[in-house]
C-alpha cells in the first residue's frame, strides 16, 4: 500500500514538473553594438619573439570595428541583483554546456579573443601553431593556471566558480598575446561578432538585466538604445523579454568611450 502511494506521489510530482516546464515561455534576445563616431586605430603589437613565424607586427585585438561601425567583442551576460533567485534554464542548454569551448593559438594570436564559458563546462586550450605557447589565466574566484601547450597540444580545464568580470589570459612566451574569458553560472551570455551582432537564446519571459562589458572601458556605462540614452555605473541594461524574438536593435556606444 505504501509503495503504491509513493508511486502515485512520484507520478504526480513528475506531472507537475512537466506542467511547469510546459507553462514556461522563452524569448531570444538579439541586438547589434555599433560605434557612433570614429575610433582611433590602435598601433599594431610589436613581435618580440618567434618573428620568423609570427611576423614583425600583429593586429591589436583590443578594439575591432567593422567598416559600417559594428563593434566586435562586447560581452553581455545576465545580471542578478544580490539575493535574486536565478531564473529557469532552458533545456537546450543541458547539452550545449557539455560541449567544450575551444580557445586556440593561431598565428600567434588567441582565437577567439573573448570567450564565454559556463561554470563546469570543459575548455580546450589548444595550440595550432608550430611553436610552443602557454596559457596563463588569472581571475579572482578561480585558482590561477599557467600551463605550457606544446605544438599540436590541447590542455583541458574546467572553471569551478563564477567570475564577476572576465578573466585575463596571456602567454608568458609571447607577451603581446592576450585574451579574456567570461565565466558565469548561467548560460545566458554572448559576445558580439565581427559585425557587432549578438544573440542570447531562450531567456525566460519577464524582466531581466544585462550587464554590458568591453575591454577598453570595462563596464559600458552609457549607450543609446532605441534612440534613448541609457546610463548605469554598473553597465546594466534593463530589458523585458517576450515570447519569441526580441530585437533590441542598435546599441550605440560613443567613440569617445572607447579611447
Amino acid at each position: 500500500m505504501k509503495s503504491t502511494q509513493l508511486g502515485l506521489m512520484l507520478l504526480a510530482a513528475i506531472g507537475l514538473s512537466a506542467q511547469t516546464a510546459a507553462a514556461q515561455e522563452w524569448g531570444t534576445v538579439t541586438g547589434r553594438f555599433i560605434v557612433d563616431g570614429k575610433v582611433a586605430t590602435l598601433p599594431a603589437d610589436e613581435v618580440t619573439k618567434d618573428a620568423g613565424f609570427c611576423g614583425a607586427k600583429l593586429p591589436n585585438q583590443t578594439l575591432t570595428v567593422s567598416e559600417d561601425g559594428g563593434l566586435k567583442n562586447v560581452a553581455v551576460w545576465l545580471y542578478l541583483d544580490r539575493g535574486q533567485d536565478a531564473p529557469a534554464v532552458h533545456p537546450s542548454y543541458a547539452e550545449a554546456t557539455k560541449k567544450p569551448v575551444v580557445i586556440d593559438n593561431k598565428a600567434c594570436l588567441y582565437e577567439p579573443h573573448i570567450s564565454a564559458v559556463v561554470v563546469g563546462q570543459p575548455v580546450e586550450f589548444k595550440n595550432s601553431d608550430p611553436i610552443p605557447h602557454n596559457f596563463k589565466v588569472e581571475g579572482f574566484a578561480n585558482a590561477g593556471m599557467n600551463n605550457l601547450v606544446p605544438v599540436g597540444g590541447v590542455f583541458e580545464h574546467k572553471f569551478d566558480s563564477e567570475e564577476r568580470y572576465p578573466m585575463n589570459a596571456s602567454c608568458s612566451i609571447h607577451p603581446w598575446m592576450t585574451a579574456k574569458i567570461v565565466v558565469r553560472e548561467l548560460p545566458y551570455m554572448a559576445v558580439s561578432a565581427e559585425d557587432g551582432t549578438f544573440t542570447i537564446e531562450n531567456l525566460p519571459v519577464g524582466k531581466h538585466k544585462l550587464q554590458v562589458w568591453h575591454e577598453i572601458p570595462g563596464t559600458v556605462k552609457e549607450m543609446q538604445v532605441g534612440g534613448k540614452k541609457v546610463k548605469d555605473r554598473k553597465g546594466l541594461l534593463e530589458i523585458e523579454v517576450k515570447a519569441g524574438q526580441n530585437d533590441l536593435g542598435n546599441l550605440v556606444i560613443d567613440a569617445g568611450d572607447l579611447k
